[in-house]
Order: C-alpha cells, then structure tokens, then sequence
C-alpha cells in the first residue's frame, strides 16, 4: 500500500508522541467529616530519602509510611513487637535533657522516638509513668487526659495498651512489675471501635499509639485533625497492612514531634515545626 506525503507525517508524528496516562485524582476529604478517606494511589506513599526504593509493606517490616486519613496526612512507624519495644525516656524538667525527637532517637540509640504524654505547667509529668522499673510521677485519676496506658511488663518485652482502670487492678497484684509504662490520653479507638464523646473542635497536630492487638505497634503523627474525627477515621481501618484495634492519644500541638532513623526503611523522617515547645517526656522503638 502506498501512502501520501501527507499521511505518513501523520504517522511519524503520533509514533514519536510518548502516550499520556491518565493520573487518579485524589479527593480532598474535609477534616471535619468522621468518614473513610480516599487512598494515595496504591493505598501508601512511602516516606523516603531521594533515591531511595520504594519499602516493603509486608505486615512485619519496621517502615515508615504515610496515609491519608479523613483528608490530611498520618505519618506512622510500625513494628513488629516480637523484635522491637518501647521504652520511656524521661527527664527531670521539660527539655532539660533533649530538646527534640531527633536527639532523643540518635543519643538512645533507638531507630524512632516520638513525644510522650502530657505535663503539668510546672514540668512535671500529667500522671504516673516508670522507666526502667522506676517510677515517676503521680497517678491521674479524673483527666481523660490519663484514661489509658502503654506499659511493658518485666515478664514480657511486648508492649500493650490497656486502660487506666485495668493497669490500677494489675499494680494491685504482686506478680505485675512493669518495667516501662506511660500514662496519656483520651484513647481514640478501642476494640476496633471509635471511642464516643470526644471533641469534635480544635483541630491540631496528634501525637499517637495504634496497636493491632497482637504483635504490631505505631507510633503516628496526624496533620490537624480534632479527636472525634480522627477516632472515626482511624475506625474506618485506612492504614494499609495494619488493623487498629487501639489508639490511644499523645501530647499534641505544640508538642507534636516525631523522628524516624534513617536506618529504617522510609526514613529519615522529621515532623517537628519550628514553634514546638519543649515537653517532659518521650517514647522511643528499639530492638528488643
């Protein structure tokens, strides 16, 4: 077959022009409707340093990742907690040892660390915590604000979440010594299920702990996001590879800071903003 001038540029020219995917177009959910957000394509965009692969998202990797979550970002850390626990680091006032996350993960050691619970306005801690078997602080009986708490008992390296009345009944039995625990809250999801009451106003920053109920811990950030919302969310199971059965809320705001080691798949990872303010407590993840 023989063709005009004419219609073999046409031919050259669509065979040079690369084809155009069509990109998804991600849907801004507000932060104030409790529902199931749209994924990132994929259902995760991985934290990663430039030129770094894409991480492994099996179910038992230590990576940091990121979702979206009712509109606005979460950034996680998960782990597996047959390999790798939490540890409180406390220190006598507030930032009168480390200043930020990021010192707290390189001078320990850890591989994360993340803000702890909440403080008095004199710098001492809102409720009872221990580290290294010794304990710290006063138990907080009435705030919501101390309704839950992370702890590892010295018979185990795993570490759970329980609530306050639970853990008043374990001090209660001889046989319990908890080597780390930290008392913080209100919890967001228990159960699988998204805690009634919270506040649906003031939305910021969340510091918080998501366990699956089994084996697999995170430590997470949230962009501004009130309570209700993301209890809802989080309910709404948008983590990939990761069910909530619990969270529990940290100090948040200005208080919000998390760090992730470049030594873990997705990191480095640095979420502190410059008007954060010093705080009294932190959480790191470190091999067991």
């Amino acid at each position: 077959m023989r063709f005009s001038s004419f219609s073999l540029f046409l031919v050259t020219l669509a065979s040079c022009t690369p084809e155009q995917a069509e990109q998804p177009q991600l849907a801004r959910i507000p932060a104030t409707l409790p529902v199931r957000a749209e994924q990132y394509p994929g259902n995760t965009i991985p934290i990663s340093s430039e030129g770094s692969a894409e991480p492994d998202f099996s179910r038992h990797s230590l990576v940091a990742q990121t979702a979206n979550v009712a509109g606005v970002t979460l950034s996680y850390l998960s782990f597996d907690t047959r390999t790798h626990t939490i540890e409180v680091i406390d220190q006598p006032g507030l930032g009168s040892k480390y200043h930020t996350a990021a010192q707290v993960t390189k001078s320990t050691g850890a591989v994360a660390a993340i803000n702890g619970g909440f403080f008095t306005p004199e710098g001492k801690p809102l409720g009872v915590l221990y580290h290294q078997g010794g304990e710290t602080g006063a138990l907080n009986t009435a705030s919501s604000l101390g309704s839950g708490f992370l702890y590892v008992d010295k018979s185990s390296p795993s570490p759970l979440l329980t609530r306050r009345t639970t853990f008043q009944k374990l001090l209660k039995d001889s046989a319990f010594t908890p080597r780390e625990a930290l008392q913080s809250g209100p919890f967001l999801v228990e159960n699988g299920a998204a805690v009634s009451g919270l506040s649906n106003k003031e939305p910021r920053v969340r510091s918080l702990l998501l366990w699956d109920g089994e084996n697999h811990f995170a430590i997470a950030q949230c962009e501004p996001i009130s309570l209700r919302n993301l209890a809802g969310a989080l309910a709404q199971q948008p983590l990939p590879n990761f069910q909530v059965q619990m969270a529990l809320n940290l100090d948040g705001g200005r208080s919000a800071d998390l760090n992730v080691s470049s030594k873990v798949q997705g990191g480095p990872l640095n979420l502190r903003r410059w008007l954060n303010k010093p705080v009294r407590n932190y959480l790191i993840v470190k091999s067991q």
